[in-house]
């Protein structure tokens, strides 16, 4: 990491060091549990009282998937030397999540494969890269293993989804704080790094609150570009009534039209300090930073 910030200017040093080196409160109790490794969907779809049939519909991959699942589990078993049962988890768009246990995975590891047969420019495979690109940053899960088709990364247990989080009422006011600041720390460095994530209008199923960080999920749409858009379209999500109201619940109060003004001058100036610094003002979150010697 430290040949890696050698390149690096110095502002975006600065940002890193904020986003991971400021703690949670030390009051926070949210997320601080563990979760099992049951699959949501599942009982969710099976309240429906769908078929079988239906069933493995939503739950299976097709054979490309089943076929990388394969792959997957042999390789964990290779690099683990012992037997790993999967269960299915969770099923999006594009992929599907399995959760690997063996008595040394501990925590548990989710297995991600593609959904359908013959997709181009396989979306599995670009999470796996953008993943791994990630971790460099300290962002996202831990990347376990990969390979053709699939992506092995830590299962992160007792999570909260960003509204569920703000919603919940063991969250308080410095709490929520802290959340601000780690989001938007994060999608400035990568609008700093120029890249965009390409999800973040609507990042409640993206951003992750785990035992006192911040995780953001879901890579494989990721794509250099000149023009980033990712602390301005996180701003879309914040200033959205639904996240405002949750805010103001937890007296954590923002003024909407000055953060749209700032947004357009975040915009036109570039991700720069100075105009970062003005949006965490405008968000009332800014912090005075700390000089490393």
């Amino acid at each position: 990491m430290k040949s890696f910030r050698a390149f690096l200017p110095q502002d975006v040093c600065h940002a890193l060091d904020e986003s991971y080196g400021d703690i949670a409160p030390a009051s926070m109790t949210v997320s601080m549990v563990s979760a099992t490794t049951a699959s949501t969907h599942e009982a969710r779809w099976t309240s429906w009282k769908l078929d079988r049939t239906k069933l493995d519909s939503l739950m299976k991959p097709e054979s490309e998937g089943e076929e990388a699942l394969k792959h997957a589990v042999r390789a964990l078993e290779l690099q683990r030397n012992e037997r790993v049962e999967t269960h299915f988890f969770a099923c999006g768009k594009r992929g599907v999540l399995y959760a690997g246990t063996s008595p040394s995975l501990m925590p548990p590891v989710l297995i991600k494969v593609q959904k359908l047969n013959g997709i181009k420019n396989n979306p599995i495979d670009r999470e796996s890269l953008w993943l791994r690109r990630m971790n460099r940053l300290r962002m996202g899960p831990k990347l376990v293993l990969e390979g053709p088709g699939y992506c092995c990364f830590e299962f992160l247990d007792g999570v909260l989804h960003a509204v569920d989080f703000l919603h919940h009422e063991a969250t308080t006011k410095a709490d929520v704080a802290w959340f601000l600041r780690r989001i938007f720390h994060q999608c400035y460095v990568l609008d700093v790094l120029r890249i965009n994530k390409a999800e973040m209008t609507h990042p409640m199923r993206h951003i992750l609150v785990h035992q006192g960080t911040c995780v953001f999920i879901d890579f494989e749409k990721c794509l250099y570009s000149q023009q980033p858009r990712n602390v301005t379209q996180l701003l879309q999500f914040v200033t959205s009534p639904r996240v405002v109201a949750a805010l103001a619940a937890k007296g954590h109060s923002i003024q909407v039209p000055l953060l749209r003004d700032t947004a357009k001058q975040y915009k036109a100036a570039g991700p720069t300090s100075a105009a970062f610094d003005a949006l965490l003002r405008a968000l009332n979150i800014f912090t005075l930073p700390s000089i490393k010697l």
